[in-house]
């Protein structure tokens, strides 16, 4: 889980990349927090997040496109 310090340091940072607009603190703070949530995540699952390549090796296309042919 992110720190307080956390949060509000990346919330700054999102701030000063955007041009720092008026009013917005609300709404920097929580995108910060979902950022840091969802990486704090990440981390805990082993980045299980990725996504899992087929293996080619399966045969699917191979005995699909025997039966075609016949």
């Amino acid at each position: 889980m992110p720190t307080e310090d956390q949060i509000k340091q990346l919330a700054h940072s999102l701030w000063e990349q955007e041009g720092r607009p008026e009013g917005k603190d609300v709404h920097y703070y929580l995108a910060a927090k979902a950022i840091l949530d969802k990486r704090d995540g990440s981390k805990k699952r082993g980045n299980s997040s990725r996504p899992k390549v087929a293996s080619k090796s399966s045969g699917t296309r191979a005995h699909s496109s025997r039966a075609k042919k016949q």
